[in-house]
């Protein structure tokens, strides 16, 4: 069985969305300053590194993590190469892909070259779905989308490409790491922190070879 892990690290200045407070891993105690344990408190947004996002975080009324299906987060899962000339993954793209029956599915763009940057930094120009795409996904029966980038929705239309799947239910998985990983098809396991009421959280994703 061969497991990849698909998270991405969390680190002190990594990569965070404009606005969002930047990722403190700060020691409260080191056994090599004389300490009697090594002790480390995190501050960072819930939506750092790799993470999900509920309904909640674009509604109101929207289900948080209290009301998660967690079954959703495992099981098959299809990973597809978006080609570097598809800017935007829209319709007309997800039309000519073969996703009848498939309920998880994760792109792989050319984001995933950003997180091999020696300085890695934020890119507004970013691949991901635009309202077309999303509904195309949520009119599919998909019950979570992933892709390699900070946000599932396009910079400049955030919302459009949300809604529609936060709308219909559909679980999404932000910031994974897929360099390495061949388009295909794995199990997925993606489980996030229980935080009590809350419209997202970060999360530990592996595929599993079938």
């Amino acid at each position: 069985m061969q497991i990849h892990d698909i998270t991405q690290t969390i680190y002190n200045e990594m990569p965070v969305w404009p606005g969002d407070p930047a990722v403190r891993l700060e020691w409260l105690s080191q056994i090599s300053e004389g300490d009697d344990v090594n002790l480390t408190q995190i501050r960072m947004c819930a939506h750092s590194g790799t993470h999900i996002d509920m309904p909640s975080h674009f509604l109101a009324n929207g289900e948080t993590l209290d009301d998660l299906d967690l079954s959703i987060l495992i099981g098959s899962a299809k990973v597809i190469s978006v080609p570097p000339e598809v800017k935007v993954i829209d319709e007309t793209f997800l039309e000519r892909l073969s996703l009848e029956g498939i309920e998880r599915v994760l792109f792989k763009t050319s984001n995933s070259a950003f997180m091999q940057e020696a300085q890695q930094s934020f890119h507004q120009d970013f691949v991901a779905l635009d309202e077309s795409g999303a509904k195309f996904l949520a009119e599919a029966g998909c019950k979570l989308a992933g892709i390699d980038t900070m946000s599932i929705a396009i910079f400049d239309d955030p919302v459009g490409g949300h809604l529609p799947l936060l709308e219909s239910g559909i679980v999404v998985l932000e910031g994974l790491s897929l360099e390495g990983i061949e388009p295909g098809d794995y199990h997925l396991i993606a489980l996030p922190m229980k935080l009590g009421g809350r419209e997202g959280a970060p999360v530990r994703a592996i595929l599993v070879e079938n």
